[in-house]
């Protein structure tokens, strides 16, 4: 490819950001401009490219090892290796964490002569180059040092702390299920379903900790950046092992058809789509480096959210019922007269449990 035909100059302050914004640019060029279908990328390609989108140095150590996930040296899982050739990191080649920038500057124009910008690359890269069949490819040497990889990095490995957690999450939230459902705990609106939510999954904490250098702490309303706004997070989970940290974020919505006061409750549309709402914001917060990980937690005694013989009304643009997949579209239909701009860029799924007089589900991104 022609580097001055590259628009974008000094789009970033970080290196390996630089980096990976790099490896995108050459590999939509090699499908989309040359049509050589190669992703394999000299390292040589990759520095001349993001010299031109950072003034700092790019040192080659930045590319053959710490933006290199096969790397033992890495600090960041940005490229994969095959012999002295890099490729981009497909998405959950390693379990998401670290795979790509938190911060990119997605308005900035590419080409000179081709109205395209970052984040149309990024769009892609989600649609395109993540769903290419690569794995065959990867050198022998490079899958070597992938087994002898820290366990931290390994995503089926299962006495990873990142993974217990994620498993806690899901144990505690039955567990809560069923005492509700049961009458052992009494939820009539958000504050008391986290406040009962937390106590159980501090209760199981201690259950998951197997090494000294391992430590789960968890907050209730904590301070979050969505990249415009700081929010509160309802429930953050600090994963410690070692001197790495693995953030989960959680928000809760509470639904009951009698309102705390005793009232009858309406506003069933804004529920529907604030549940919408906070599936945007986990993502967001994972997206802006403020967690790693986001779950959302639902429930409802109200059966016409899980069961609905007619979806008649506009709020079903938002709609919840139990088999559901929403997500990896934008979504505008306004709701009690407010415009709505709701982008999900991961796919969900609505799986409903009943237990008592109640229907519970948790709502994570489904994996490709």
């Amino acid at each position: 490819m022609k580097l001055d035909n590259i628009a974008a100059r000094y789009i970033t302050n970080d290196v390996l950001t630089a980096v990976w914004i790099a490896a995108l640019i050459k590999t939509y060029d090699n499908f989309e401009v040359v049509k050589n279908k190669n992703y394999w990328l000299t390292q040589r390609s990759i520095r001349d490219i993001a010299s031109l989108l950072c003034r700092k140095s790019i040192d080659p150590a930045r590319i053959s090892q710490w933006s290199n996930g096969d790397h033992r040296n890495c600090n960041r899982n940005y490229l994969r290796e095959n012999g002295a050739l890099r490729r981009l990191t497909q998405i959950n080649e390693f379990a998401g964490i670290k795979e790509t920038p938190h911060e990119l500057p997605l308005d900035e124009r590419i080409y000179k002569d081709k109205d395209i910008t970052l984040l149309d690359l990024l769009s892609w890269y989600k649609d395109f180059y993540c769903k290419l069949s690569v794995e065959s490819f990867v050198s022998d040497e490079a899958k070597k040092a992938m087994k002898e990889k820290s366990p931290v990095l390994e995503p089926e490995n299962t006495d990873d702390l990142r993974i217990r957690a994620v498993r806690m999450i899901k144990n505690a939230w039955e567990v809560f299920s069923k005492k509700v459902g049961g009458g052992i705990v009494q939820v009539n609106k958000e504050a008391s379903m986290q406040l009962h939510f937390a106590y159980v999954i501090q209760q199981m904490i201690p259950l998951i900790i197997y090494q000294d250098d391992e430590k789960i702490d968890i907050e209730l309303e904590t301070a979050v950046s969505d990249g415009k706004k700081i929010r509160e997070a309802d429930i953050m989970l600090y994963i410690y092992k070692g001197d790495e940290l693995y953030r989960i974020a959680l928000e809760l919505k509470c639904y009951r058809k009698k309102a705390s006061s005793g009232g009858n409750r309406g506003a069933g549309d804004i529920f529907m789509k604030d549940i919408y709402m906070d599936l945007q914001l986990l993502e967001k917060y994972c997206e802006h480096d403020s967690a790693e990980h986001g779950i959302a937690l639902i429930m409802t005694d109200h059966v016409n959210f899980i069961y609905s013989e007619k979806k008649e009304g506009k709020c079903w643009d938002y709609d919840t019922t139990h088999g559901t997949f929403c997500g990896n579209k934008r979504y505008t239909t306004d709701i009690g007269g407010k415009p709505v701009d709701i982008l999900l860029n991961n796919r969900y799924h609505f799986n409903w449990k009943a237990e008592g007089d109640y229907f519970f589900t948790l709502l994570e991104k489904l994996e490709d």
